[in-house]
């Protein structure tokens, strides 16, 4: 079986194919990957912050 080409399908086609095939790392690649905005938010890995900047992080939003 040959793998379709995954550059030439469009965004919904490939969501339904991952969820048919949720093991294809090439497909779930170019989804995450390959097509990512530009403009999305990155996050550093943690072991780059320190426990005060994690700890901010992760506090509940509803909390003062």
């Amino acid at each position: 079986m040959t793998k379709p080409d995954f550059t030439q399908m469009t965004r919904k086609e490939l969501k339904t194919y991952i969820i048919q095939h949720p093991t294809d790392d090439e497909a779930i690649r170019e989804l995450f990957i390959n097509r990512r905005s530009p403009n999305a938010k990155t996050y550093p890995f943690p072991y780059n912050m320190t426990k005060e900047e994690l700890t901010e992080i992760f506090r509940p939003k509803n909390t003062n």
